[in-house]
């Protein structure tokens, strides 16, 4: 039972920068045969059936992934602490935590992602010795690994083994198209340099986000082998890994097993499904999160560059008030995962728009990148293609907006000193404060909105497994079909009000 649900999250987290987060939750909920939409579900049933059971179950797959973070980060420490000077031993500890802990949780299959990573490792070699090719080693390797885990997943999409590893598979991926990307950079000041093996496999396998991610720079994995730590230092990453712990489990059961039961009395209202769904959501998004943050916190791995990490909760992965009450799709989008945010903006979006000059361009190109990392699953795609939409409509009109009335509506957030004539950060009785807010509050209500139409297509089920492509995609537009695809029109409308203006 445990190396299935290890086999679920794993899969979960492979869809962890816009995917489905129900599938998990799903396979509680049959597993102890528990049914939410029924009507008269006491909360002492709900925590008899549901909070205990889950809760005891992630706790052993908790262990596990902070366990052999922190198993890899305390072998690190006393190597430090002797003062070795032995490169190859830290990164052979890195290696053999992070296969032992894929070995626990997927069996023999880790073979799998480790043929993929020498593969990888080959191709990057190939392509440094070739000079009229090796400044485009970024893009090369972008589409050789995107390429091979669309064709594999084509392959094997049916295969247990494939559904088990995949989500390995994309936190490899988006570690190897990194390296490829930062080693064009060097190429292009004629500096040639590929990680030896046994530091690139370290940095690949290391356990702190194997598993479940987030992404992290190749040089946060170099910094976490420096000698470093001190005590103080040591016991706050403790309290950090301990309140991520307890958040992550806080928002399990809220998704899984207490926002089901809040709007069971209103299934009459399909926008209150269609809200509850969303939420659900979210909060397995949270979820996903913290449980990762606990991990790269207790393998001692920094995430920000020059941001300093969350006093309570430690370097932030998520940030669910800006999400909850968000001030534009696209601060959203910054906010639901950071680590992904800063990889797609670094290695995509700077280089479509250094290349081409157009943001529009840049924009659809990086969230397409996006889709495709998260493989074959039609959902995404429609998610992110109506997101990215939505969101450079809304970027665009604010703009305008902005400029026309001198006020502080951009998506962005305020950049103080606001160099806008209106903004609240002058004061609240400051000329236009308190028109700003409002128009700036409608624009968070209206992305509330969108959030709660994308969000439940990412929780609806398709009604058969077994069903052709052309019924899948029918299925797929179920959930949006239901409100007549509401949300569509009126990005539609908002586009035509800013040709208009």
């Amino acid at each position: 039972m445990i190396i299935k649900f290890l086999a679920v999250i794993i899969r979960e987290m492979s869809f962890y920068n816009y995917d489905e987060h129900d599938e998990l939750m799903d396979y509680i909920e049959e597993d102890y045969e528990t049914t939410y939409e029924e009507q008269g579900r006491t909360w002492k049933e709900t925590y008899e059936s549901c909070i205990v059971p889950s809760t005891l179950q992630i706790i052993w797959y908790m262990l596990i992934l902070i366990g052999c973070s922190f198993v890899c980060r305390f072998g690190v420490a006393v190597c430090r602490r002797f003062h070795t000077k032995n490169d190859l031993l830290l990164h052979s500890i890195t290696i053999a935590s992070g296969c032992s802990m894929l070995m626990i949780a997927v069996g023999n299959k880790w073979l799998i992602i480790a043929f993929f990573v020498i593969m990888s490792y080959a191709v990057l070699h190939l392509v440094n010795l070739f000079d009229s090719i090796r400044q485009y080693i970024g893009v090369i390797v972008l589409l050789i690994t995107i390429s091979t885990q669309l064709c594999c997943e084509f392959i094997w999409k049916q295969q247990v083994d494939w559904q088990m590893i995949k989500g390995s598979l994309m936190v490899s991926n988006m570690k190897i198209i990194s390296i490829a990307f930062e080693i064009g950079k060097l190429n292009s000041r004629n500096i040639l340099i590929v990680p030896n093996i046994f530091s690139y496999f370290g940095y690949i396998f290391m356990p702190s986000n194997l598993l479940i991610g987030p992404w992290v720079p190749y040089s946060s994995y170099l910094q976490s082998l420096r000698p470093k730590a001190q005590l103080r230092l040591s016991l706050r990453w403790a309290i950090w890994c301990s309140l991520c712990s307890v958040l992550s489990l806080v928002f399990l059961n809220l998704s899984n097993c207490i926002v089901p039961l809040l709007f069971l009395s209103n299934q009459s209202f399909i926008w209150l499904s269609i809200f509850r769904n969303a939420l659900s959501v979210r909060c397995s998004q949270y979820f996903v999160s913290f449980l990762s943050q606990a991990s790269i916190t207790a393998g001692g791995i920094s995430l920000q560059r020059g941001e300093k990490p969350n006093k309570w909760l430690g370097p932030m992965i998520t940030r669910p008030l800006n999400i909850e009450v968000p001030r534009s799709l696209s601060s959203a989008v910054k906010a639901w995962n950071i680590p992904m945010h800063l990889f797609l903006k670094e290695f995509i979006f700077s280089g479509v728009y250094e290349r081409f000059n157009s943001h529009s361009v840049a924009i659809l190109t990086t969230y397409f990148v996006s889709a495709l990392l998260h493989g074959q699953y039609f959902k995404i795609y429609l998610v992110l293609f109506s997101l990215a939409c939505f969101g450079f409509v809304e970027y665009k009109i604010r703009n305008k907006i902005s400029v026309i009335f001198n006020a502080c509506i951009t998506s962005n957030g305020c950049r103080k000193p606001c160099h806008f004539k209106y903004c609240p950060s002058k004061g609240w009785r400051s000329d236009g404060a308190m028109f700003v807010r409002f128009v700036n509050a409608l624009f968070s209500m209206l992305t509330i909105f969108h959030l709660a139409y994308l969000g439940a297509m990412m929780h609806e089920s398709s009604v058969e497994e077994d069903t052709s492509l052309f019924k899948d995609i029918i299925n797929d537009f179920n959930v949006w079909s239901s409100v007549y695809f509401i949300n569509h029109w009126i990005g539609l409308l908002t586009l035509i009000f800013y040709f208009i203006i």
